[in-house]
């Protein structure tokens, strides 16, 4: 009976680390640029306490793009199709998908958290107020372009890791991403989150369901050890 309680002890792991996958997907929901993330479970090589092959758990990042949202603020900028802007952090250069731009004390083009957005050049400067952003990434203010927006892919995307706050890292750091000549962009607009929230709740009910049914097949073993305990006590 310990064996059964065990596999269903795993079980109960397998779900948590799902519930938490699902449960960051729906927190960010109305996070302009995020990913949903998947949690899949492959049957590895080595046997567990069963006998059976032991699952290792593998972590899919959704990069299909979200829906494009007007907001009418030139510094709000969504990327069509495929590619990241390119941001430099404390720790580094970082990728990002959420285009929620403004400016710092400097009149430096920055993210939310105060992390320069790159431009083919380096750091962007919006000297004025007068900026407009062309269909292809090109920042021109009163009429003259002084920079383009750095926008990349990977050849993997898998290679990506998230590192908070909408940004990735490349883990793996074997090849540099490729810039994107003429990206398709939209100022005044933001990319929402790919996150489909009907699907997420429905599998948040899914799994709190499982748990349920666990804790009952593991009430009914402990009721027959109980059980068979008194028995072997009164021979």
């Amino acid at each position: 009976m310990g064996n059964n309680i065990s596999i269903i002890a795993h079980e109960c792991i397998r779900h948590i680390n799902r519930l938490d996958s699902v449960t960051n997907n729906i927190a960010n929901v109305d996070t302009p640029g995020f990913k949903a993330e998947e949690l899949y479970f492959l049957r590895g090589d080595s046997e567990g306490f069963s006998g059976e092959s032991q699952l290792r758990q593998i972590m899919v990042t959704n990069y299909s793009p979200g829906v494009v949202q007007k907001t009418d603020n030139v510094l709000d900028v969504a990327i069509q199709g495929e590619g990241f802007f390119v941001v430099q952090t404390k720790n580094g250069l970082a990728y990002t998908r959420d285009g929620r731009f403004t400016l710092n004390e400097k009149r430096q083009l920055v993210t939310q958290e105060g992390n320069y957005v790159l431009g083919k050049s380096g750091k962007i400067v919006i000297s004025a107020d007068n900026v407009q952003i062309s269909e292809h990434g090109a920042i021109n203010i009163d009429g003259n372009e002084v920079d383009t927006l750095k926008i990349v892919d990977f050849l993997n995307l898998s290679d990506l890791r998230k590192i908070g706050n909408g940004l990735y890292q490349d883990s793996a750091g074997s090849a540099e991403p490729s810039i994107i000549k003429n990206p398709e962009i939209q100022s005044g607009y933001l990319e929402l989150s790919n996150v489909q929230a009907i699907r997420e709740m429905v599998e948040m009910i899914n799994i709190q369901r499982s748990f349920e049914s666990y804790q009952k097949v593991i009430q009914t073993i402990q009721d027959q050890d109980k059980l068979s305990t008194n028995r072997v006590g009164k021979l």
